[in-house]
């Protein structure tokens, strides 16, 4: 599957005579910016392991050794990583094996057998199934970029801010009922987007094409489809979120949200995961067993085309957040009447599904880090791990582990999936688990629930050589994204102003009563179809 050295070079010729550059570690514009230098595999694994560890790992025939009749099957808590040899790269696992699907441990081993990752790979606490590959998981690559490895949500991340001078105790009932109605009215959800793109939209989009200028794959969609346009500033739908949180330690205010790079993000992975597949058929490696992890030689015509768009979708990802941020700092402001400034030292807009660049090691290798579900935590960089919608969020701060890839979670993790979740989690329990936090507790939601996540404190209990806690982040409103398209807010024209005038005006003009009229109302440029319960006004 490696390309020959004159295959590289003409390919790398051929980028630079058309005036692009080389998607290089070292971005120095040539074809052998690489500096590889391998690990000695042996004594990665001492430094990770202790005197209890279950396995050693011997460089001579890739294989494991057991050293302890209760091998990875273990009731005691595990020294972490454990470390996990297959017939490829070793896996650290932050987490103990009985907690992991064997479904994902499988694929774990796929991404190790591969030709992809060097050294190891790093599964975070969080880690369960994954299309193609684990979420979960992290990675460094000297030759090979894999789409699924990054995800179909390319950027999706975390932003988090605090608002200076607000505190928990200053948020009345009234007022946290506000906020949560006011963000489900601004900020589309699902599959809903703005009618209009928001004022600045089309100088956000030229500033990321000056930055990273688009293949012409990319410009093809952009020119044929107003969709990144008006879907700059909304959510998604799923696991994303929008939410109003506090410090529990000093009770500020904080505002937060997690969403990724939407509609084109989605579309650039699915296109260069068949890119990457036409390639290795082409080459004569057969796909069947890779089961979606197709990959691409980073310095082919191919990896380099998705290099270039996977970077401006993770820069459209990252200013969807910042829209968002503004409209949730503007409806917090609009609600309490508080006109705060932004804390911008503490301000963080992360990634946790991408592929960057990075010096690895004690001797600074250039490698290509791939993280699908995993929160960077290079030392002293700040960093955002939340839970489910009801069980709060962690602010954290590096602590640089080679180990780990320089690695921590992005979250709680997923213990049911959405369908076992649905079936297995009463209604009742899911609206006990959410009092005292203002929320939608449909069963529409339900598969979001916090008895659907692993606990929180278990997981950052896991990794504790990875990240440090700064903050504990409590939630007092949330606003779920929906996983299809959901374009009804049930709203009571007994307590809104606009139910009521509509109210009015149907009952006077044509004298109705009955007890349901849906209405197409564009409201703040969303295209969203409310649904208005009358009853409260007939009784």
């Amino acid at each position: 599957m490696n390309l020959s050295s004159s295959a590289t070079a003409a390919v790398a010729a051929a980028i630079l005579l058309r005036g692009g550059s080389l998607f290089t570690c070292s971005q120095e514009g040539t074809a052998n910016a690489f500096s590889i230098k391998p690990i000695n595999p042996v004594s990665t694994i001492k430094r990770a392991a202790s005197s209890s560890a279950r396995y050693s790992y011997n460089n001579n025939d890739n294989e494991g050794t057991e050293e302890d009749d209760s091998a990875l099957l273990f009731s005691a808590a595990p020294e972490l990583p454990l470390i996990i040899p297959t017939k490829g790269v070793p896996i650290h696992l932050y987490t103990d094996i009985n907690e992991v699907d064997p479904q994902a441990l499988q694929q774990l081993r796929k991404l190790a057998e591969s030709p992809l990752p060097v050294d190891y790979v790093s599964a975070m606490p969080d880690v369960h199934l994954g299309k193609g590959v684990t979420i979960g998981s992290v990675f460094a690559s000297d030759k090979y970029v894999c789409p699924n490895a990054v995800g179909v949500d390319i950027g999706c991340g975390m932003a988090a801010i605090p608002i200076d001078g607000l505190y928990k105790d200053d948020l009345t009932n009234d007022q946290k009922n506000q906020i949560q109605q006011l963000l489900k009215e601004r900020i589309p959800t699902g599959f809903e987007s703005y009618q209009t793109p928001l004022a600045g939209t089309v100088k956000t989009l030229d500033k990321i094409v000056d930055q990273v200028e688009p293949t012409n794959v990319l410009k093809d969609i952009l020119v044929k489809s107003d969709k990144a346009k008006n879907q700059l500033g909304t959510l998604g739908g799923g696991n994303h979120f929008l939410e109003v949180v506090y410090a529990e330690d000093t009770g500020q205010v904080w505002i937060m949200l997690h969403s990724g790079s939407r509609n084109i993000g989605n579309t650039i992975a699915q296109h260069y995961n068949k890119v990457a597949k036409d390639l290795l058929e082409k080459q004569g490696v057969s796909t069947h067993g890779l089961e979606g992890l197709n990959y691409m030689p980073i310095e082919s015509q191919e990896g380099q085309d998705y290099l270039k768009d996977m970077e401006w979708c993770q820069r459209y990802a990252f200013e969807n957040r910042a829209a968002m941020k503004k409209t949730m700092l503007d409806v917090v402001r609009e609600a309490t009447g508080f006109d705060q400034s932004q804390d911008m030292r503490n301000a963080v807009n992360i990634h946790h599904n991408y592929c960057a660049c990075e010096e690895c090691g004690p001797d600074g290798r250039k490698l290509w880090v791939t993280r699908k579900g995993a929160t960077s935590a290079k030392l002293g960089e700040m960093g955002i791990i939340p839970g489910s919608m009801g069980t709060g969020s962690y602010i954290t701060r590096g602590r640089g582990n080679a180990l780990s890839w320089s690695s921590s979670s992005h979250g709680a993790g997923r213990v049911m999936s959405r369908t076992a979740a649905n079936k297995n989690i009463s209604q009742k329990d899911f609206e006990e688990s959410m009092k005292g936090i203002v929320c939608d507790t449909s069963s529409s939601v339900k598969d979001e629930a916090p008895q659907a996540y692993k606990d929180l404190t278990v997981v950052m209990k896991n990794q504790e050589s990875l990240t440090d806690i700064e903050h504990r982040l409590l939630p007092l409103v949330n606003v779920k994204g929906f996983g299809k398209p959901n374009k009804r807010r049930i709203v009571s024209p007994a307590d809104d102003e606009l139910g009521r005038l509509v109210f009015f005006f149907f009952s006077r003009t044509h004298n109705l009563l009955a007890y349901g009229v849906v209405l197409d109302i564009p409201m703040h440029r969303a295209s969203m179809q409310y649904s208005f319960d009358l009853r409260p006004c007939l009784s």
